[in-house]
């Protein structure tokens, strides 16, 4: 799947990961949707496209963000769901509200958004779905509790996806980095071990290059 002109949308938009996905597209010929919860992200430099506001829990915000970028852009080829929140606190700690709403962002946002672009990709017989998962999503990390389960919940729901998207051939992928040197990392502990871009080119080698072979893989960067 060439990149060039296809309507690519990613979440969660504004830095970090997400900034780093929308820059190495964009370098690719990708048309951006961009969105963000807190603000409006700015698109690349020279790149065509549309950004917007859009808290990813929500499912008329979802739902209004994909429709403009459909009716602005065209048929949506590539989401990328990048959208996600940490919430860092010892078991005994951790409020109700921190639970849900690392869930309701990193896993139930996950569900809109792929449900969201599902029956288009269906109609059409093609599309890519990558998410941003989390080593996190592999093993237990003291007092990321919410975190650690809303990725080990999204690589099993990619998984699913990829499987029913199989015979339609909607290739669906997960990437599981390490840490990552953005604004989330700096309230761990643990140091950073890779940067946003590197991230970012495998995120495009799964948008672009990579075998339908390879649908419901969950590629771990954990260098």
């Amino acid at each position: 799947m060439s990149l060039a002109g296809k309507v690519c949308v990613v979440t969660g938009s504004s830095r970090g990961i997400g900034r780093a996905c929308a820059e190495a597209l964009s370098s690719q010929g990708a048309r951006l949707a961009l969105c963000a919860s807190q603000s409006e992200p700015v698109l690349p430099a020279g790149s065509e496209g549309y950004a917007a506001r859009c808290d990813v829990s929500e499912s008329r915000s979802v739902a209004a963000f994909l429709l403009e970028t459909e009716q602005r852009l065209g048929p949506i080829e590539l989401l990328v769901i990048n959208a996600g929140v940490l919430e860092r606190a010892p078991l005994q700690e951790l409020t109700e509200g921190q639970w849900d709403h690392a869930l309701d962002v990193n896993l139930k946002g996950a569900f809109l958004c792929a449900r969201g672009v599902w029956a288009g990709m269906l109609a059409r017989g093609r599309g890519r779905i990558i998410a941003i998962g989390s080593i996190s999503g592999t093993l237990g990390t003291a007092h990321a509790s919410a975190y650690n389960a809303s990725k080990w919940g999204l690589t099993g729901f990619m998984k699913s996806i990829a499987e029913e998207g199989r015979a339609a051939g909607i290739f669906c992928a997960t990437v599981l980095p390490g840490s990552v040197d953005t604004e989330m990392l700096k309230g761990t502990p643990y140091p950073a071990q890779m940067t946003a871009e590197e991230v970012a080119r495998v995120v495009t080698f799964l948008a672009d290059e990579a075998p339908f072979a390879m649908t419901g893989s969950a590629v771990e960067v954990f260098g």
